[in-house]
């Protein structure tokens, strides 16, 4: 029998700790489990209360390559007094950000871009807003406004295009502000639909095993429990108790070409990905124009990894160079005895890279940046 034991939804308990701080001047306790990414949330909040009103040199909030930390905290410290400096790698320094610049400009922020990050110094005063955000590289953008809202006099906010990558998640912040506002902060916070997909492509991949995943609540707000659904076309059995799912795969059997749409679950590409390879069967995953624009190029990285196996076909965007589909064809052949992959640090990768270790050796670059999301996930 094999367990994983999730760590809480990082997306769910970000909204949280945002929301306590805006709303409350509360910082939520973090556990020794949580994902990275709360905690450099939290240490990035107990700094900003602890300078709050600093007009002298600019406080420096690092996220490190929080991009949830990084959108979020900039709609924050641009209504808080005082003088920032929100700062980050460079790969998330690089990453999508000036729809949102542009709207807390709109809005009264002064936010000035530096070769270390976004020098933020003026506090939006509460007033009524209608702003348009252009959401086609993130839905966080949008997310960030939202939660910031009723501390500005209330916001009419337009997404730029009205349906947008990611929505769901955009979605998830409007019940995560229901629910915080009609109930407070739960006292128990669900496990990770995210990281549970690499347990059901390992149930997949070795049948007649039953797997267990620890914390995770069925029926959830995540939109990535869609994978329940997902799994039990393919004939992966899914139990559902209070705290836990466990998943029985009886036999392997001949899957014929699938399509996913994945523009409400980019992070589930590199797992799907990998389990086709692996599996294998052909599959085409669409509307993943906006993979590139995470913790790595994870599109890119993931075909250069699997055309050394099998044929990749790929479709971009039009006007752009962004990998919109990715179809990976039926492995015919036999995998090598030892590979060496270089998940460039990038925490899903590493997830879906270790499956290749239920069929070959495997050495992983920087293993240890799987914390991001489940620093649990090999002990």
């Amino acid at each position: 029998m094999k367990q994983l034991y999730l760590p809480r939804s990082k997306s769910l308990v970000i909204r949280y700790q945002i929301l306590s701080f805006l709303y409350e001047g509360r910082i939520l306790e973090v556990l020794e489990e949580d994902a990275e990414d709360v905690k450099i949330v939290d240490r990035a909040l107990r700094n900003i209360k602890a300078h709050e009103g600093n007009e002298g040199e600019p406080v420096a909030i690092d996220v490190q390559d929080c991009g949830a930390g990084y959108r979020f905290l900039m709609a924050v410290l641009a209504i808080t007094p005082g003088t920032w400096l929100l700062t980050g790698t460079k790969r998330l320094i690089d990453r999508p950000i000036f729809p949102l610049v542009n709207a807390l400009r709109e809005m009264g922020a002064e936010l000035s871009e530096t070769p270390n990050g976004w020098l933020i110094r003026s506090k939006i005063l509460p007033n009524a807003f209608s702003v348009a955000v252009d959401c086609s590289s993130s839905s966080q953008f949008i997310s960030a406004l939202f939660m910031i809202s009723q501390k500005v006099g209330g916001i009419n906010i337009q997404p730029i295009p009205k349906h947008f990558s990611s929505q769901s998640y955009y979605e998830l912040t409007q019940q995560v502000w229901g629910s915080y506002f009609l109930e407070g902060v739960p006292s128990q916070i669900e496990g990770d639909w995210s990281g549970a997909v690499y347990g059901y492509a390992y149930a997949m991949l070795q049948p007649g095993e039953k797997v267990v995943l620890h914390g995770l609540q069925y029926p959830s707000i995540q939109h990535d429990a869609q994978i329940v659904p997902l799994f039990e076309k393919w004939g992966v059995q899914t139990q559902v108790f209070n705290d836990r799912v466990e998943l029985f795969f009886a036999n392997s059997a001949e899957i014929p070409p699938q399509e996913i749409n994945l523009e409400n679950n980019l992070d589930l590409a590199p797992v799907l990905a990998i389990l086709a390879l692996l599996y294998p069967f052909q599959l085409t995953l669409t509307r993943i124009k906006n993979l590139d624009h995470k913790e790595s190029k994870r599109a890119t990285h993931l075909v250069e990894l699997l055309q050394q196996f099998t044929r990749v076909t790929t479709t971009t965007e039009s006007g752009s160079n962004s990998i919109d589909t990715l179809t990976i064809e039926k492995r015919e052949h036999n995998l090598p005895s030892f590979l060496h992959l270089d998940a460039h640090q990038d925490h899903r990768l590493i997830m879906a890279f270790e499956l290749f270790s239920l069929f070959t050796q495997v050495e992983i670059t920087n293993k240890e940046h799987v914390k991001k999301s489940f620093p649990l996930f090999y002990k």
